[in-house]
């Protein structure tokens, strides 16, 4: 899996041991899975071109999840500023 500068400075941190835990991880795991689990998804179509789908795909398949997964990742991106289109 190929990691971004941002990813890959945090991966260095940890392996170091420059992070700690801050208390219990089972109890912020079960808090983070029903946060999760209460996300509203609606379910949408798009029309995108031939080209652009199997190149979504190709992408997905290289980094290992779901194309679906691909496009609500740089939707999500997109919306919350982390990722900047030139239009």
């Amino acid at each position: 899996m190929k990691l971004d500068k941002f990813e890959n400075d945090i991966l260095q941190s940890a392996e170091k041991g420059e992070w700690q835990s801050k208390g219990d991880i089972d109890k912020s795991l079960q808090e983070l899975k029903g946060y999760i689990k209460k996300q509203k998804k609606k379910a949408i179509s798009i029309r995108l071109s031939e080209n652009d789908l199997y190149e979504l795909r190709k992408k997905a398949l290289e980094n290992s999840i779901p194309y679906q997964n691909l496009i609500q990742i740089l939707v999500h991106q997109y919306t919350t500023d982390k990722i900047h289109l030139q239009i």
